[in-house]
């Protein structure tokens, strides 16, 4: 095949009209079976010289134009903050943990420019054998303490878990209430009334939230490393109870002080990401 060709056959990789280099080495060779077609590792360096890179495709909630809106907002108000303002701030969220198997990962080239573009994202919506729910928090003092939900989350369950786990976590690290930011997403049981209420009645100062923005949320990169390490076992928990003590182990024992603190450090990129992209996804 001539050099022309096989930009071509980038293009269609780049789109997303072949799923991969080898689908699209695999494609050529069926619909050109006279012909002498490009190997995978041809593409694959050809696309390396051209500065395309490779990417696993992220998982990404579909922006409305409010939501951009709001994420920039957002972004502007909080752009001038530091490192230092931002360790101040005890970041929170839910997950949840399959015992078996994972939520899958799909790669995509990226161009030159490294701006990810809708045929670079998989869009991923909210509320979609056996699987964990999880309750987590951090902040530069380190990981705080993770709980197990038990049955479905609602307004009173949140509030005890603010009552134990988020209370013991500061005492952990002998931080009170007036020290710190509390970060939640506005999930309705997070902007309940009995919730709000609850945080009046404590004193804990909460950060507006950007609805639709979990890449603004360094959390999720630890739901990512935790899934992670859980994948590394040799063979899967036989019980939910396992998944469980497994899911202690690898928070006490990987998420350590220096890996939230670089978490934390990457804030202001973060900030700064969403304002040059107006909003819009950033690569986080």
């Amino acid at each position: 095949m001539s050099s022309n060709d096989i930009r071509a056959v980038i293009r269609k990789i780049v789109s997303g009209e072949y799923k991969s280099i080898e689908d699209a080495s695999r494609k050529l060779r069926t619909e050109h079976p006279n012909k002498v077609t490009p190997s995978a590792y041809t593409i694959r360096r050809e696309l390396v010289r051209l500065n395309y890179k490779a990417i696993k495709k992220p998982k990404m909630l579909p922006l409305t134009r409010s939501r951009r809106n709001a994420r920039f907002r957002f972004a502007q108000a909080y752009r001038s903050w530091t490192v230092e303002d931002w360790k101040r701030v005890v970041f929170s969220d839910e997950t949840k943990v399959n015992r078996l198997g994972s939520d899958g990962l799909h790669w995509t080239w990226i161009d030159p420019d490294g701006k990810l573009r809708q045929r670079n994202i998989i869009h991923s919506y909210k509320h979609g054998g056996g699987s964990v729910m999880l309750w987590g928090c951090f902040s530069w003092s380190g990981p705080g303490f993770i709980t197990r939900i038990q049955g479905s989350m609602d307004s009173d369950l949140y509030c005890s878990i603010l009552d134990d786990e988020f209370k013991q976590s500061l005492e952990y690290y002998g931080l009170e209430v007036k020290d710190i930011i509390f970060q939640q997403d506005n999930d309705p049981k997070h902007k309940s009334r009995k919730a709000t209420q609850w945080f009046q009645d404590n004193q804990v100062e909460v950060l507006p939230w950007p609805s639709y923005s979990p890449d603004l949320n360094p959390i999720e990169h630890m739901w990512a490393e935790l899934k992670r390490k859980l994948v590394l076992y040799d063979e899967p928990p036989k019980s939910i109870t396992e998944l469980w003590e497994r899911i202690s182990y690898v928070w006490n024992k990987c998420m350590t002080k220096e890996y939230c603190e670089k978490l934390v450090e990457s804030m202001p990129r973060r900030i700064e990401a969403c304002y040059k992209a107006k909003g819009g996804h950033t690569k986080y």
